[in-house]
This record gives C-alpha cells, sequence and structure tokens, in this order.
C-alpha cells in the first residue's frame, strides 16, 4: 500500500462524508448481524471446550447476549424514530456511548478473571477468537469512532496486565495482541475505504438516477409539450421525407382541405398549380438546406377541391448533408392578407392614377421622426425618378426657391402654433433639369400631443405651372396690350405729324400746278414734281417701316439667308444715300473685312445699314462726318456707324428699341422712332446682337455684329 493511499484511508476514519449513510448503516448491521454472530459464538466454544474454563465461556456467553441485546435495542430505536440526517452525528455518539460500556463491560470482566498469568493466556486466545468470531470490522467499519469505543477498552486492560506480569511469555502475547490489534486496524480500514468507496458510488449513482429520472421527466414533459403544440399549432406543421409527407399535425391538413389520415404519404408537388411552379421553389429550398439555412417563401397552392390558396412555407432540413431525408415544413394561410394586399394594391393604382391625372401628390410631416413624407406622384411631377422618399426639413429646403424659403417657413409655423387652421401656399420647386415649377401646397395638422404640441401634418401639393404660366402670359399679353395701346396712341400722334408734312407739300404742289401751271416755269415746275415724289418716299418709307415691326412683332417677317458680298451692298447704299438724305454729310467708308460671298438677308442688311447712316446723317450737323466702318471681329461680321450729333441723353437710352419712342432732344427733326427697332429685329433674326455708345453732344456710336456664315466658293 502506498503512502498516499495510506493517507487517505487514515483520512476516511475521521471524514464526516457520507456520515448520514453511514450511521443508517451502523444501527442497520447492529440488528441483522446479532444472530450470525451467535451461531459464530456457539461454533467457537464448542471447538474450544476442554481448552478453556467453562466459567469464562460462560461468562463469554452472557457478554454477547449482553452486546447483542444492546445492539438490537439501538437499531431498534433508530428505526422507530428514523431520526433525520442532520441529526446522524448525535446518533453516532450514542452508538460509540453504547459500545464503550460494553466494551469496558468485557475488559473489566477480564480483569477481574485474569489473576494469574496462565488464565491470561487463555483470556487472550479467547479475546482473539471472540473478536474474529463477532465479526467486528465489517459490522464496525461504518463508524471510526464505534469500532475505537469498542476495542480500546476491551484491549487496553489486557495488555496492561501483560505488561504488569512480566516475563516472556507475558510480554510475547502483549505483542501479539498488539500485532493482532494492528491487523485489525488495517482490515478494518480497508473495509471502511472500501465502503467510502462503495457510498460515492452508490451516491453517484442516486445523483445519476435523480438526473435521469428528472431527465425523464423533461423529456416525457417536452414531449408532451411538443405533442400539444404540434397538435394544436396554429400553422400548419408537417414533416417531409424524399418528396412525401410523413406526419402533419391537424392544422396543416385543415389549410390545404384534407383530413389527417389523408395526408400521410401525399406527395407535396400535388398542391402546387404545376411542375413547374413546384420545381423553381423546390430546387431553391434544397440549395439553402444544404447550406444549413431555412427556406421562406410565399406560395399560390391548391387545396384538395382545386380550389387556389396563399400560404407563406418556413422549411428546414434536419440533416443539412442530407435534407431529402427529412424537412421540417410549417405553412399559415394568408389568402385573406394577399387578397387584402391586392385590394389594396388596385386602390392604391386607382388613386396614384388620379393624383397622376389632377396632377396632385400627398406629403406628410412627422415631428417625432423629424422628416418630411415626399410620395411618387412629386418626383414624378417635378421631373424626378417616381419614388417614395423621406427627407429631412434641411434636405427639403434645398428644393425651394430661395425667394419662398421664408414665406414658406412662416406658413408652416403659423399653421403648426394654431395660428391659421389650414396651410395654404404657392411656391416653387426645383425640378430635376434645374428649373422651376410652381405647386400649390396644402396641410392641415392632422395630430397633436395632450399638451397641444403638432405630432403631424399631412397635406397635397397641386402642379400649377401651366396656371402660372398662363397667368405670366395673360400679364404679359396685359402688358402687350398696353403697350399697343400706347403704341398706337404714338402712332396715331407721330403719324398725323409725319404724313401731315408730306401731304400738305402734296396739296400745295399739285393746287400750284393746277391753277398757276402757266405761269410757272419748266424748273419751278420740276421743282414741283420733286417735292411730290420727295414727300411720296417719305410716306411710303414711314409706312414700309410700319408694316416692318408689324410682322416682326407678329413674328412673320421672313428672313431669307443668300449668298451675297456684304461689302458690295455698303458701297451701294453708301453711295444711294450720298445722293439723297445724305447729301449734306461726309460719309467715310472704311472696311477691314476680307469675306467672300456670306449667307445674309440682303433686303434685312439693307434696312440696318438705311436707318442706321440715315439716323446718323439726320441727328448731326449739315457737313459733319459720318463714319461707317466693316470689319471682322472675334469671327463675327462688325458694322458700326458713327457721327458726332446730338447724342442720346442717358435717360433715353434704356428705350432706345421700344417702337415710336425718340429721345427727349430731337427736336424737331423728323422721324417714328422705329428705324432703331427696325436695326435690332433685322441683326436678331441673323443671330446678331445690337450695342450702343453715345453721349449727348459728342455723338453716337452703334454697333451691329453678324455671325458669318459663309458658303463654298463658286468654282
Amino acid at each position: 500500500m502506498s503512502l498516499a493511499n495510506l493517507r487517505t484511508r487514515l483520512a476516511s476514519m475521521s471524514s464526516v462524508e457520507y456520515l448520514p449513510e453511514r450511521v443508517s448503516m451502523l444501527y442497520r448491521l447492529s440488528g441483522t448481524d446479532v444472530p450470525i454472530i451467535l451461531v459464530a459464538a456457539s461454533i467457537t466454544a464448542f471447538a474450544m471446550w476442554g481448552y478453556i474454563g467453562v466459567n469464562l465461556i460462560v461468562l463469554w456467553f452472557i457478554w454477547l447476549g449482553v452486546a447483542s441485546s444492546v445492539r438490537y435495542a439501538m437499531a431498534r430505536i433508530y428505526r422507530r424514530r428514523q431520526p433525520p440526517a442532520e441529526d446522524a452525528a448525535e446518533w453516532e455518539n450514542y452508538f460509540c456511548l453504547a459500545s464503550a460500556l460494553v466494551g469496558a463491560g468485557w475488559g473489566l470482566a477480564l480483569m477481574l478473571i485474569g489473576h494469574t498469568p496462565t488464565s491470561l493466556q487463555e483470556l487472550t486466545v479467547t479475546f482473539l477468537i471472540s473478536s474474529v468470531a463477532m465479526g467486528l470490522p465489517p459490522s464496525l467499519a461504518p463508524s471510526p469512532k464505534a469500532f475505537t469505543s469498542f476495542i480500546l477498552p476491551i484491549l487496553a486492560p489486557m495488555v496492561a496486565m501483560l505488561l504488569t506480569f512480566g516475563g516472556g511469555l507475558n510480554t510475547s502475547t502483549a505483542l501479539l495482541l498488539l500485532v493482532f490489534a494492528t491487523v485489525l486496524l488495517g482490515l478494518y480500514l480497508s473495509n471502511h475505504y472500501a465502503l467510502i468507496e462503495t457510498l460515492a458510488y452508490g451516491h453517484e449513482n442516486t445523483l445519476l438516477l435523480k438526473k435521469l429520472q428528472v431527465a425523464e421527466k423533461s423529456l416525457t414533459s417536452a414531449l408532451a409539450e411538443q405533442r400539444l403544440i404540434f397538435d394544436t399549432a396554429a400553422v400548419g406543421i408537417a414533416f417531409v421525407s424524399q418528396g412525401a409527407v410523413l406526419k402533419c399535425n391537424q392544422r396543416f391538413a385543415e389549410i390545404l382541405g384534407y383530413e389527417v389520415d389523408e395526408i400521410a404519404g401525399q406527395p407535396t408537388g400535388v398542391w402546387f398549380q404545376s411542375d413547374e411552379d413546384f420545381m423553381q421553389p423546390g430546387s431553391r429550398a434544397y440549395a439553402r438546406f444544404e447550406l444549413g439555412e431555412s427556406y421562406s417563401v410565399e406560395l399560390l397552392l391548391r387545396k384538395k377541391d382545386g380550389a387556389p390558396i396563399w400560404v407563406f412555407t418556413d422549411s428546414r432540413a434536419i440533416d443539412a448533408a442530407r435534407p431529402q431525408e427529412g424537412i421540417i415544413i410549417g405553412i399559415g394561410d394568408i389568402t385573406e392578407r394577399k387578397l387584402a394586399e391586392a385590394a389594396l394594391q388596385q386602390t392604391k393604382e386607382r388613386l396614384d392614377l388620379a393624383m397622376q391625372s389632377s396632377a396632385i401628390s400627398i406629403w406628410e410631416w412627422d415631428a417625432r421622426r423629424g422628416t418630411v413624407y415626399l410620395d411618387a406622384a412629386l418626383a414624378q411631377m417635378i421631373g424626378g425618378e417616381p419614388r417614395e422618399r423621406y427627407l429631412t426639413l434641411d434636405e427639403f429646403v434645398p428644393m425651394v426657391h430661395p425667394d419662398e424659403v421664408e414665406a414658406l417657413r412662416q406658413a408652416q409655423a403659423d399653421c403648426i402654433s394654431g395660428l391659421r387652421p389650414l396651410y395654404r401656399i404657392e411656391h416653387r420647386l426645383k425640378t430635376a433639369s434645374g428649373d422651376w415649377a410652381w405647386v400649390l401646397s396644402r396641410g392641415r395638422v392632422v395630430e397633436r400631443a395632450e399638451g397641444g404640441r403638432a405630432l403631424r401634418m399631412t397635406g397635397t401639393n397641386v402642379d400649377i405651372t401651366q396656371r402660372k404660366r398662363a397667368e405670366a402670359e395673360l400679364l404679359a399679353a396685359l402688358q402687350r396690350e398696353k403697350e399697343l395701346s400706347e403704341m398706337k396712341s404714338k402712332f396715331v400722334s407721330i403719324a398725323s405729324h409725319e404724313l401731315r408734312t408730306p401731304l400738305a407739300t402734296i396739296l400745295s404742289s399739285s393746287e400750284l400746278l393746277e391753277h398757276y401751271s402757266d405761269n410757272l416755269s419748266a424748273e419751278d415746275k420740276l421743282k414741283m414734281l420733286h417735292g411730290i415724289q420727295g414727300a411720296v418716299k417719305r410716306m411710303n418709307a414711314m409706312i414700309e417701316d410700319v408694316l416692318i415691326i408689324g410682322k416682326a412683332e407678329a413674328g412673320a417677317l421672313q428672313f431669307d439667308p443668300k449668298p451675297m458680298d456684304l461689302r458690295d451692298l455698303c458701297k451701294k447704299v453708301v453711295e444711294e444715300l450720298r445722293g439723297g438724305v445724305a447729301k449734306d454729310h461726309v460719309i467715310q467708308f472704311e472696311q477691314q473685312f476680307d469675306r467672300g460671298n456670306l449667307n445674309l438677308d440682303e433686303k434685312l442688311l439693307r434696312h440696318i445699314l438705311t436707318n442706321l447712316l440715315s439716323n446718323a446723317a439726320k441727328y448731326s450737323p449739315p457737313g459733319s462726318v459720318v463714319t461707317l466702318l466693316l470689319a471682322e471681329r472675334d469671327g463675327q461680321a462688325l458694322i458700326e456707324v458713327g457721327d458726332k450729333g446730338i447724342g442720346i441723353p442717358v435717360e433715353d437710352q434704356a428705350r432706345l428699341f421700344e417702337s415710336f419712342h425718340r429721345a427727349g432732344n430731337v427736336g424737331n427733326r423728323q422721324g417714328t422712332g422705329l428705324g432703331l427697332v427696325i436695326v435690332k429685329k433685322a441683326a436678331e433674326l441673323h443671330g446678331g446682337s445690337v450695342s450702343v455708345d453715345s453721349k449727348v453732344d459728342a455723338g453716337t456710336r452703334i454697333s451691329v455684329r453678324l455671325p458669318l456664315m459663309q458658303t463654298a466658293k463658286a468654282a
């Protein structure tokens, strides 16, 4: 035996481990081993008859009877009382006290009998045999204290007497008793250690048994609970293997219109509308099963009677490596939800169609989330992708025209605070193309907190771009009508002035020719005829100017570009004017232009040159110089006419291109105020522009720029 094992066994003698079990066993053995001990003692007495005195054997039997009675009585008392486990130490002490008294009684008896050395040897043999015969180690193994309390009162007096008598035999006998006691102790330790291990195994087995019983109860309860859930579940549950239903609950059968007994063995494909409808979700499901994932899908199936039914299915394979071996499927009837969704979708489509047809969109402001909901109709209204959006107020503000942001905020604040029952404002929203669309936004607060704070506000946006455009066009038309009215007044005033003079000239000249023709010389007659012709030309020019302006205003002025030489046209116009309205002026023509034929409208260009040169001569003193520059600047043709005349006041320069408007410093000079208007219209038809640089009494310089549209040279 190793030192470690010895220490372990010695420690077990004083250990309180499993004390309730050991004390219970101690009392149980004390009651059941009495008959065996008496039989063993009788056999021992018969074997030792004649070797030991009769009085010793009788005394021994008396002691055995008393000891057995005491142990039997204590066992009976223990069984009747059935003390709790926490009293085990107390009952062990009772047994130890009884054992000590019984052992002390036998030890004292031996001391009284053993008065001679010879009787001591008899007593020694008797002790050894009786101790073995009584089976003390097995019976007292549960309690080290009881063993010690029984053995020491017997052994101590005998060893003391033997050593007191002295002599080799007595000393040897005493040593033999000690050796026997040591062997007895070893046997006891072995038995006690084995008992502790047995109790440990028994305790473990008991715990395992309890756990097994608890687990069995839990398993039974879980199975019963699962069975109850399986049978009473609100969703249909089925176990499928190799494509067929092995087992299902009542709800599964009800959903598909079957009895539970009818569904067992049914292939799952019979509930699909077609084989294709079955194969598509099946292949996707097995792909998910092999990854250890579940598969959820909404399917349109058919019931036993062929009626269509929408179900939501959620399935998972029991073993991902072999999904075909077993699949758990759960289904729920969602037909009503699908019908409601279809009806809702149909209603939504009708509403969307109505909203789109009426150019109305819905918006909602939620104070709790701090967002503005904009429906798809608004996105379509402003030219974006048709989709619903949730924007914060900071994200929504850039969509509003900057000039109307503050008014929009104020209208919202008034409605939210309750100053106004309704929110109403017209504002512009930025479109996808960067333009602005007009909307009429209306709404009201539909939810408030207990304290009155606005929580939710909803309303509509109506596209009023066409209305705003019509209003703008109407205002423009009214303004145009007003301008036309003013123009008519000006025209009547100017026409009455401009036409009266030539008509008076014509009338007077014709009367003179009629009444005094015989008294007039040929030269006078020619002057009068020239005067009549000049007056007619002036009237014709004015009427032509008015017609040109009328055509331009009506968009009927024709632009007919043809190949022409701009230099030659300028020379022709200059020569014509030198002999006419500019005969009293010097026209200097300078050209820095090397282009050949260009695609230009000669008729319109003649109007430009004639009006500019005529005005320069008209508003310049006789004998002054009028300049005409033809050059190429920045890829454009530049026609520039300058004079040293009266100039144009600053306050009149902004209205130079208004019909019938004349500067305030023109005096009694003839004119209709249409010349520069015709120049501007003719330049714009060519895609060009007109600019004016003028100072009073310093002259005027008017520049016309025309894009170059050169033609191919003739062969």
